[in-house]
């Protein structure tokens, strides 16, 4: 569904001000200013500008300030002296993946005696469960499991593992419950008692902050940078806002990983095509994928053993090869899915379309189904589940849309689940495959009431309208130094109309592209859109382009996001 295009708002006056202050071009200060905080007085404007272009240098809050790290460090350091065996568990997507490489490397750099457990996503699910807490006892007869990205609502579990005279500290950066795991440690910045000023941590950058506090114990064990890049990655593939720590800790690793050259992780980067400076982009487009892919296809081992090799060898190599196959088998399998889908949907009519779509087939790929709804939900408008079932069980992943909290809504009904969890607009559940028919009529009862919101043509911001002309190495090298962009600094969008397609639209797979001009200036543009278009289009045909100026090798590319007849 085509989007209505509206500019963002900003204050005007200080554009001249500020791109003359900071030797800035316009259009990358108005960039700047509309993200800014509405409510902000001058002088925390000032600070953000100088924060987000690199002239105030940030200090990271110190680690003992989030609650129960003392203790935490405390006995991680013991097990090490008593070469007690430390089970590094986490969560198999990229965040997990990457807090397990850093803590599993902090660990081993004291002389550690440590490995790593990620349950299986479609056997075990997510976070500690009590097949696994055996397996962790009786297989490899752990003394002390540090959960990653996981574990702050697992209570009864926690239990358990005390009761098979194993101790747990959690690390974590999701919700917790009412009450928190009896655990020797809960380091959370979400937690209702935490004092540490900064609450959006993911996954990586919680496990990076009990590095930091080992280092402040041992400084010459540790060079921060290493596990920065590492944290950088889990940071941006999570999709936490980049603002604070964040940014600075994304800021931090992009810069170790650019001026890195044999590592790992610059063995990936090449066989991208990323030779030089790295960018939030490219990590969010290039590499993140190719780190996720293996835990949705049920093996995030690979990805962890491409962390902790410390430089590029044969080994790299291969593990990069795999891990770049399986970033192809996981796209030919989400295009399967969703052509499946969009055709299923669009058998019905706009107005037929219902106000929670549920989406279900027979041994779909469950490590697809997240992603693949985030694409429904895009393309409809519509809060979206989409489920995998056996004989017994469905399983699948739900997303919805700003303004309707699916959490509220499943809790309504949670006794039709086995399991459920997530986030206002992203979660889980798993359910007994009877059930199926009661969750579609439930959710479509409680989401009935936000129909209305639902209908209303989506919005998408554009931070200027720019002539062809504008567009030049020194606009993109200005919006570059308003990086990382992610979620919370989104990447700079932009419109221009009234354009001439000076060549046949090209289709290479999912990308196509094409040449635009506006009479006297040409650029190439890029898009990726798998489906068939929304409008038809010809040579020579007026048009309206929406579009970001992206990074792409040494120079910068047009990347289409709509397009539309002028």
């Amino acid at each position: 569904m085509a989007s209505s295009w509206q500019n963002r708002l900003l204050c005007r006056d200080k554009v001249q001000e500020i791109s003359r202050k900071y030797d800035l071009h316009p259009i990358a200060t108005k960039c700047l200013l509309s993200r800014l905080k509405t409510t902000s007085s001058d002088e925390e404007d000032e600070k953000e500008i100088q924060s987000i272009l690199g002239e105030l240098e940030y200090q990271p809050a110190d680690p003992f300030l989030l609650n129960d790290m003392h203790e935490a460090v405390e006995r991680i350091l013991l097990a090490i002296k008593r070469n007690e065996k430390i089970c590094v568990f986490g969560d198999y997507d990229a965040d997990g993946v990457t807090a397990i490489a850093i803590l599993t490397r902090a660990i081993k750099a004291l002389g550690g005696n440590t490995y790593y457990y990620i349950p299986d996503r479609f056997s075990e699910g997510i976070g500690l469960a009590e097949d696994c807490l055996d397996e962790i006892v009786m297989e490899h007869r752990a003394d002390l499991i540090v959960t990653v990205d996981c574990g702050c609502r697992n209570v009864a579990e926690v239990e358990y593992a005390k009761s098979r005279n194993l101790d747990v500290i959690i690390t974590d950066h999701h919700i917790p419950g009412d009450v928190l795991p009896d655990a020797l440690a809960v380091i959370n910045p979400k937690r209702q008692d935490s004092n540490y000023p900064f609450g959006d941590l993911c996954g990586a950058g919680v496990a990076y902050k009990v590095v930091e506090a080992l280092a402040k114990r041992f400084p010459r064990r540790f060079d921060l940078a290493n596990y920065q890049k590492i944290a950088a990655i889990g940071t941006i593939a999570d999709m936490v806002p980049l603002r604070a720590e964040n940014r600075w800790l994304v800021q931090q690793g992009l810069k170790a990983i650019s001026s890195d050259t044999k590592g790992p992780i610059r063995t990936l980067l090449r066989k991208v095509g990323i030779r030089n400076q790295v960018y939030a982009h490219d990590i969010s487009y290039k590499i993140a994928p190719r780190i996720n892919a293996p835990g949705r296809l049920g093996d995030p081992a690979t990805a962890i053993s491409f962390f902790l090799k410390k430089n590029n060898c044969f080994e790299v190599n291969k593990l990069v090869d795999i891990m770049d196959g399986m970033n192809y088998i996981r796209q030919m399998l989400e295009r399967e899915l969703e052509s499946r889908l969009v055709h299923q949907i669009r058998a019905l009519s706009r107005k037929q379309l219902p106000p929670f779509i549920l989406l279900a087939g027979k041994n779909w790929h469950r490590g697809i189904l997240g992603i693949t709804a985030c694409k429904m939900l895009r393309k409809f408008s519509r809060p979206v589940c989409v489920l995998s079932y056996d004989s017994k069980e469905a399983n699948g992943s739900l997303r919805g849309v700003p303004g309707v909290n699916l959490i509220d809504a499943l809790n309504e009904i949670r006794s039709l689940f086995t399991s459920f969890g997530g986030h206002a607009e992203a979660a889980g559940v798993s359910l007994d495959l009877t059930n199926l028919p009661q969750f579609k009529q439930r959710m479509n009862e409680l989401l009935e009431p936000h129909v209305h919101q639902l209908d209303v043509q989506p919005v998408s911001e554009i931070d200027a309208e720019l002539e062809w002309s504008d567009i030049n190495r020194a606009l993109f090298d200005d919006l570059m130094k308003l990086e990382p962009f992610g979620s919370g600094n989104a990447t700079p969008v932009f419109v221009s109309r009234n354009l001439i397609l000076e060549t046949d639209i090209q289709r290479n797979g999912p990308w196509l592209s094409f040449t635009a001009s506006d009479g006297l200036v040409k650029h190439k543009c890029s898009f990726y859109h798998p489906d068939e278009l929304e409008f038809e289009f010809e040579r020579y045909d007026s048009l309206d382009l929406m579009y970001s100026i992206s990074p792409f090798r040494d120079d910068f590319q047009i990347q289409i996001i709509e397009m539309k007849p002028s």
